[in-house]
């Protein structure tokens, strides 16, 4: 086996040291993720993966309610669209979990690398991301994949296990943050009557129920997302 895929494979299984000083790391891993969240010239880019999340989400909660996904597209606008197949009354199952699926891969990336699995689960992700390919479609969305996958590989192969929890930590910072700023230009758009196709309202369209209370419902999983991230940050600390 090459040296990069037996330094992966330790990488994935072995824990990674947690103690006070990984706790700070994380917290300055945070504070880095914000920085690229908040500018609104590194979010033209950075926000471009959160996207990819917000889609992968709409596909993998397809799934678990028998849908097939058939494609998965971002546009520069941070713009995203899932393509699958399947009931009627899967779809809102599966249109519910766009924004909130940042949040929810944000604090488990927090958990796991505050408990000592930040390599488990950077290797679980790079997998489903490897996997995804069979679905996006567009040079975009491809380009933005792989440049992640890239990162993700290096960062496991290379990093030793203290700056992998950091990286990991900040990471799922930069997640949490990510789908605010992202949920909150939704909340924005419907607040000013320029709701559009949003997630919300083809939920409202497609069951009756107000749009309003689709977005209440993600802004409680968002919300119960980031107060489970900041759990385990203070059970180390």
């Amino acid at each position: 086996m090459p040296p990069i895929l037996e330094r992966i494979c330790a990488a994935s299984l072995q824990p990674t040291p947690v103690d006070e000083s990984a706790a700070f790391a994380v917290g300055l891993a945070a504070v880095v993720a914000a920085l690229l969240v908040l500018p609104r010239a590194v979010w033209a880019y950075s926000g471009l993966v959160v996207t990819v999340v917000h889609e992968l989400g709409h596909g993998l909660a397809g799934l678990l309610t028998g849908r097939r996904v058939v494609g998965i597209r971002i546009s520069g606008d941070h713009a995203g669209l899932t393509t699958s197949t399947g009931t009627r009354a899967s779809a809102p199952f599966s249109t519910f979990f766009g924004y909130p699926a940042p949040a929810i891969y944000g604090a488990a990336l927090v958990a796991a690398a505050l408990w000592g699995r930040a390599g488990t689960a950077l290797a679980l992700s790079l997998l489903v991301l490897v996997v995804s390919l069979v679905f996006m479609r567009g040079a975009l969305t491809w380009l933005t994949v792989l440049i992640v996958l890239a990162l993700g590989i290096g960062a496991l192969g290379w990093l030793p296990g203290a700056w992998l929890s950091s990286v990991v930590g900040g990471v799922g910072a930069y997640f949490l943050v990510g789908s605010l700023r992202g949920f909150g230009n939704v909340l924005r758009a419907h607040a000013r009557g320029r709701t559009g196709d949003s997630d919300a309202a083809l939920m409202a369209r497609a069951t009756g129920v107000p749009a309003a209370v689709w977005l209440l419902l993600m802004a409680l999983v968002i919300a119960a997302c980031i107060a489970a991230a900041g759990w385990a940050f203070a059970s180390i600390v």
